[in-house]
């Protein structure tokens, strides 16, 4: 089962790789990458923070769930989609963006494990 620390680097490196790749019209990245880092990082941590294990092998519920991925995969989607009218709006997109890749990350890397994911879990 992946540990807090290995949610933190693969949440940080995927608000990397946004950073990276999500360029303007000019081909310019729209985003701080330590910003980005650090978002990633924070979320990827996220489900665990509003369902932790306390040694709890089944503590995965909705916030660990397919539904999740979906309700988070379709946000995460309409926030790429979205065309900022300034450079606030910018900053809110690019934070938004790479919160919802490290929360996906999260339950990509636990719906790898033996315990996989939970259709949709308690809420």
């Amino acid at each position: 089962m992946p540990s807090g620390v290995t949610h933190s680097i693969v949440g940080g490196l995927s608000g990397l790789a946004v950073a990276g790749s999500d360029k303007d019209i000019k081909g310019d990245s729209q985003h701080n990458p330590l910003v980005a880092m650090g978002t990633g990082a924070l979320l990827g941590k996220l489900p665990d923070i509003l369902e932790p294990s306390l040694r709890n092998p089944h503590h995965r519920q909705f916030f660990h769930s397919f539904a999740m991925v979906g309700l988070v995969g379709c946000g995460t989607k309409k926030i790429y989609d979205w065309k900022p009218q300034n450079r606030l709006e910018g900053a809110a997109r690019g934070i938004m963006l790479c919160a919802g890749v490290g929360y996906l990350c999260h339950l990509f890397l636990d719906a790898m494990t033996s315990r996989s994911l939970p259709l949709l879990g308690k809420i």
